[in-house]
Formats: structure tokens, sequence, C-alpha cells
């Protein structure tokens, strides 16, 4: 071995799926910021021969202390620009929020 490196054994865990988040919240305290990533998905039971439809959610959550969520903060920030300079700046329509009665609304709309 060569003076000054050194050996590391890495481990990767390839059966770990990746997971996709169409929804996030925010939560902090003193010592934490807390970014709980859900993914909610509707589907169709069948329950005493009647379709209901169920909302199916699962979460994961990323913990970090306030110095980690500013480096996060940054790398996004600075990720961002980058995108919007290669692809054009995202646009989001302001004071426009979306209602849990319009989500069900448009999944029920998917069932006959």
């Amino acid at each position: 071995m060569v003076e000054g490196k050194k050996k590391v054994n890495l481990n990767i865990d390839h059966d770990k799926e990746v997971f996709y988040a169409n929804n996030l919240a925010i939560f902090n305290n003193p010592t934490e910021f807390i970014l709980d990533f859900t993914q909610i998905t509707p589907r169709v039971d069948v329950v005493q021969e009647k379709q209901v439809l169920t909302y199916v959610a699962k979460h994961n959550a990323i913990i970090l202390n306030p110095k980690q969520a500013k480096i996060f903060f940054n790398l996004l920030k600075e990720n961002l620009e980058k995108y919007e300079k290669k692809f054009g700046e995202i646009k989001l329509e302001k004071g426009k929020k979306i209602k849990k009665e319009s989500l069900t609304k448009n999944f029920s709309d998917y069932i006959g």
C-alpha cells in the first residue's frame, strides 16, 4: 500500500428502493430539523362489496442538526440555480394551496 493512502471498505445497499415523495412537511425544534418526506397514493379497496377509496401513506424522515440543515439548504439552492440556468425558471403559482378536498376529488375521478 502506498504511504498516505488508506483502504476503505464500501458496502452499497442495493435492496433499498428509491423513494418518491409527493408531499413534504418540515418541523424543527432548537436542536433539529425534521424533513418528513411522504408518499400518498390512492387505491381502491372492496369492503362489503363496495368500492372504498383508501389513501396509503409512506414516510421517510430525515433529521438534521441546524448546521447540516444550513448546508443542505445551500446545496439545494445552488443546484436549483444550476437547474434553472440550464432548463429555465421553475415557476410557482403564488397564493394557491392544494386542499385535501381537491386531492380527494381528483383521485376519485379515476374510480368507476
